[in-house]
């Protein structure tokens, strides 16, 4: 399953990062888990908004190394 750092939706300094694990879905990306520095899973505490900010980021850093589409599962 591929993961990616990301910038932690809960910092409001935007300095932490979350390592979020995903799998590759026909529309994007389906979050698996998110865990912080502590190494806990943020993912189920996260509010959709924030949920969908983390997908973009993940879709949009993609889309810039490799041209279009979600990353494909390893």
């Amino acid at each position: 399953m591929p993961s990616h750092t990301c910038i932690d939706p809960q910092d409001q300094y935007a300095q932490a990062e979350v390592l979020v694990t995903f799998e590759t879905v026909a529309d994007g990306v389906r979050l698996v888990s998110a865990h912080n520095a502590s190494d806990d899973d943020i993912l189920p505490g996260l509010e959709d908004l924030q949920r969908r900010a983390l997908a973009s980021e993940i879709l949009e850093d993609y889309r810039h190394a490799c041209g279009s589409g979600p990353p494909m599962g390893s």
